[in-house]
């Protein structure tokens, strides 16, 4: 599945190269990988007491100095206009297949491409997911790196891929970078919904690079629009990030130069010179703080090639975690390796864990209800040791589920076609809220 034509980053040629996998046992680790992560999800949803490792800054607030100057002068928050009639009201909807699209946004012309499900007839609402590109980067070549509109859309999710403008993205929220993206996301949602049957309380968002930037923008600045969040390879928050509702989960590499881990890294140049990298954990501890989390983080190491950070006792089930790559640089885990950004993580693959993710967590305004929990997942507490037997999944469905398969996706189609998903031959165990239109 093909989304755009390909384009170079600023940090040098991005080409495919093909990695040597062991086919016997990749696809062992990425079940081991996505049991854990399951585990984790259940675990980082309980409230309860922890054992903590390190103390909440729960004073880290908007004004912190951990974060100032990590953007240029911001501009105010749009004013996007209240979603229409949704189209699972007006009977509305659009073709399965890919399609490139436009929507006029402060009078400019901006675009997006859209990938469909086979089998959207507008009779049930479903899930929809927006992907955010690489600074420089194509949506083509994001497809190609991550597979996700092709998993997403047979696992039955809508994939919705904005193009920024100059191909990067606004996240500072400044005139010199560019215009103001977070107007774009929002009325892009909206045109989505009044052209399908969407579910509003099943909104999701990922973004790798400047592109994962974007997106923890849009969840300070649409702070109601999203029930959760994937980035990969995240650097800044904003400043002014008073109210957000938005579960997240950020993956990093532990040895990403580009947007280190702990902060730091090489100079942007303008219009971001401005954009230096923060410390992931710093970041996350202030956005939890800012979602209402409270507690003792809890830090696990449950295998060698990845540890993971919970802020435990968030609001209405809502999570905040990191999960650190072992040795990954700034990659996406699980794709093809791309030596010129550091080393690729191959523990499990990214994209399962997003789809994952998405699938089991709760729908907002829910309360916490559904997700992991409402399998037989154990509410496992921070700081509890993984049980030693998998733990029993949720009822089968013959609806789409999340794919958990360890070889990447072909390519399939164009941008501009209208080519429907196929039904993928492995899949994970149908989620709640993924499966529950």
């Amino acid at each position: 599945m093909s989304l755009g034509s390909p384009a170079s980053r600023r940090r040098g040629s991005l080409r495919h190269r093909t990695r040597t996998t062991n086919t016997v046992w990749l696809p062992i680790t990425a079940a081991v990988g996505v049991l854990l992560l399951l585990l984790w999800y259940a675990a980082s949803r309980d409230p309860g007491p922890a054992d903590s490792t390190a103390a909440h800054p729960a004073a880290a607030g908007p004004n912190s100095s951990q974060d100032r100057g990590a953007a240029a002068a911001t501009s105010p928050t749009p004013t996007v206009p209240p979603p229409p009639q949704s189209g699972c009201v007006t009977g509305r909807t659009l073709p399965a297949g890919i399609s490139t699209r436009t929507l006029r946004v402060a009078g400019v012309e901006r675009s997006y491409v859209l990938a469909v499900p086979a089998g959207a007839t507008g009779a049930r609402a479903l899930p929809l997911i927006l992907t955010f590109h690489d600074l420089n980067q194509s949506t083509d070549d994001l497809e190609a790196y991550t597979g996700l509109a092709d998993q997403a859309t047979k696992a039955g999710f809508v994939l919705a891929a904005p193009i920024g403008a100059q191909a990067r993205w606004n996240f500072p929220r400044s005139a010199a970078v560019g215009p103001d993206d977070v107007l774009f996301t929002g009325l892009l949602l909206n045109e989505l919904t009044g052209r399908m049957c969407l579910d509003a309380h099943r909104t999701f968002a990922t973004g790798y690079g400047d592109g994962a930037n974007m997106v923890l923008t849009d969840l300070c600045g649409l702070s109601d629009r999203f029930a959760a969040a994937v980035t990969v390879g995240a650097s800044v928050l904003p400043v002014s990030c008073a109210r957000p509702t938005t579960s997240l989960l950020e993956i990093h590499g532990t040895v990403d130069t580009i947007a280190p881990i702990d902060g730091g890294g090489p100079p942007r140049s303008a219009p971001f010179a401005a954009a230096v990298a923060r410390s992931a954990s710093d970041r996350l501890a202030r956005y939890a703080s800012a979602l209402g989390c409270s507690g003792a983080t809890q830090t696990s190491h449950d295998t060698a090639a990845w540890s993971r950070t919970t802020w435990p006792g968030c609001p209405s089930g809502r999570g905040v975690a990191l999960l650190a790559m072992t040795g990954a640089g700034h990659t996406w885990p699980g794709a093809q390796a791309r030596p010129s950004l550091g080393p690729t993580a191959d523990a499990f693959k990214a994209t399962s864990i997003v789809l994952i993710y998405f699938g089991y967590t709760p729908a907002s305004g829910s309360g916490g209800e559904g997700g992991a929990t409402g399998s037989s997942v154990p509410p496992l507490r921070p700081g509890s040791p993984s049980p030693g037997t998998a733990p029993t999944a949720p009822a089968a469905s013959s609806k789409p589920s999340p794919s958990v398969s360890a070889t990447p996706p072909a390519d399939a189609g164009s941008a501009g076609t209208t080519e429907p998903g196929a039904t993928p031959a492995e899949t994970a165990t149908p989620s709640p809220t993924a499966s529950n239109g």
